[in-house]
């Protein structure tokens, strides 16, 4: 029950009968109603403090606190509380289909279970004379993430008949896949494991493959993998073999040595973009040909260390086509590596590129790809100098270079304007109509040169110095490629074929003819390697 109480404040009449000067206040509050008896001309804040009742942060006061106080006056005091309250809530995981050739068509199989993930959600709530008036949404942070429900259904293989020169491995699907022949042999060379892609590694007689697998431990730092090798491609049952180092940034088949021979440099795997802190060391190991089992020690040949710019996220080392050299590539540098003292010796020097880096949050960097020709040239991309006022670090130029590790020719820039994802790559030595040993150059071309960072590419074909380019694919009247430096351009054995990825499908190119066919269909092919070996 509503209680009502009688206040009688100083000056105030002894009588019932209000006297004069005295008027009649009413307050409601905390659910109850007081009358006060008054004779003070005040406002209805200084009223309220003068009768003991106090206010909150948030209380309501109706009418206001700097309205005079007048008889007859009724005043509401409503007790307002705001607060904060969080709830953890599912995540719910989402189904994904991936076509595959690698099921015979319609087949379906999960090939990861779908598990719900957590997110906290906290709201802003308001109180009224303890009533929940409102809820609002302040944050939303999501604690696990969830996992997909990835389900592999069978696709039919291309129908197009792609005569293939030599082995040609790519991933498709998570798994490695190999052709040799034509594209009717096509065949998977893995099952298990989920292909990460950091390291696939075809060797130069095609016989052996080198790739890497995402740990199977739900705790491991998404980078963490393992290194493995198929030392006998041709077997009808492939047997995969783990090979010691783990954590691999970089790896690759050494050319030219009479037994396998892997060189490789590894990181620490961390839960903070971009996933790793490379050592940006260098080791070289010898393999039993048989069993995988490491002969000897490995050697180091560059030891961990944090020199240049970005060093954390690491360098890139390639070997020369007959194992003599190692080229390295960062951030704003490309040289050789000394093998006798393990010194990096720069060759060129330019500007790193800094709106990459920007745009995914300092997680990303952009180091030029290397290719080797066969008589000792190093085709590169490098950071060009400003077009206009920009800063040289902020340069929207991008050059093609050439280097002569043999002497000291440098060609800087080779083509000019070449765009950030040039992605140059020499073709193997070919023979002239005069019977000459001659090579080519491929490399991608923005169709937009001043906005190569976003923009489509067509692939190019030029003589070795430049000459006589011309766009082999996929042409002006069709969608241009994304390139992915990772997954480059590679060329046959002979030099007439070039594989690239579109579209996330691996592409056969004629360099001679233009004609292009694809030999994947389900979207999901990536690193195409190419023995060299004819």
């Amino acid at each position: 029950m509503v209680g009502v109480v009688l206040a009688l404040f100083l000056g105030a009449c002894q009588q019932s009968d209000v006297g004069p000067g005295e008027f009649t206040v009413t307050v409601d509050a905390d659910g109850v109603s007081s009358v006060y008896r008054y004779d003070k001309i005040i406002s209805v804040g200084q009223f309220l403090e003068e009768v003991g009742i106090a206010l909150g942060e948030y209380d309501e006061v109706n009418p206001l606190l700097q309205t005079q106080l007048r008889d007859g006056m009724r005043i509401t005091v409503t007790r307002v509380v705001r607060r904060e309250e969080c709830t953890e809530e599912v995540l719910p995981f989402e189904p994904e289909t991936q076509f595959t050739q690698a099921l015979p068509p319609g087949e379906r199989r999960i090939m990861q279970t779908g598990e719900n993930g957590i997110q906290q959600v906290c709201y802003r709530i308001i109180e009224r004379d303890g009533v929940e008036a409102s809820r609002s949404e302040i944050s939303r942070i999501v604690i696990k993430d969830p996992r997909s429900e990835i389900v592999f259904v069978g696709s039919e293989p291309t129908e197009t008949y792609v005569p293939i020169e030599g082995v040609l491995a790519y991933i498709l699907g998570g798994q490695a896949w190999i052709v040799e022949g034509s594209t009717l042999n096509a065949r998977p060379l893995t099952t298990d494991g989920v292909l990460d892609g950091r390291v696939f590694d075809l060797s130069p007689d095609g016989r052996r493959l080198l790739y890497t697998v995402s740990t199977d431990d739900p705790g491991d730092p998404g980078f963490s993998n393992e290194l493995w090798a198929i030392l006998d491609t041709r077997a009808s049952v492939p047997e995969p073999v783990q090979l010691v180092p783990e954590d691999v940034r970089v790896a690759q088949w050494v050319p030219g040595q009479r037994t396998a021979t892997v060189a490789y440099s590894t990181a620490n795997p961390l839960a903070d973009p971009p996933g790793w802190r490379a050592y940006n060391d260098l080791y070289v190991m010898q393999l039993d040909p048989e069993t995988g089992e490491v002969l000897g020690v490995p050697e180091e040949i560059i030891p961990q260390n944090a020199l240049g710019t970005y060093p954390w996220w690491g360098r890139r080392y390639v070997w020369s086509p007959d194992g003599t050299k190692v080229a390295w590539a960062n951030a704003d540098s490309v040289g050789l590596v000394d093998l006798e003292t393990g010194e990096y010796v720069t060759l060129l020097t330019f500007p790193e590129y800094a709106p990459l880096l920007e745009r995914f949050q300092g997680s990303t960097v952009w180091v030029p790809t290397l290719s080797w020709s066969d008589d000792g040239h190093l085709a590169l991309t490098v950071h060009g100098p400003p077009y206009g006022s920009e800063l040289p670090e902020n340069s929207i130029i991008f050059d093609l270079a050439v280097i002569d590790t043999n002497g000291d020719l440098q060609i800087n820039p080779f083509v000019s304007q070449s765009g950030i994802w040039s992605s140059p790559s020499y073709s193997p030595l070919v023979e002239r109509a005069d019977g000459m040993p001659d090579y080519n150059i491929a490399y991608f071309q923005p169709r937009e040169a001043l906005n190569s960072l976003g923009t489509q590419y067509d692939l190019v074909m030029a003589d070795r110095d430049g000459s006589n380019a011309q766009v082999v694919f996929p042409g002006a009247d069709r969608p241009g490629v994304r390139p992915d430096p990772e997954n480059g351009i590679v060329w046959s054995p002979t030099g007439r074929q070039i594989a690239i990825v579109h579209q996330d499908n691996i592409w056969i190119i004629d360099v001679e003819t233009g004609l292009a066919h694809p030999i994947t269909s389900d979207g999901q092919a990536s690193r195409p390697r190419w023995s060299r070996t004819r």
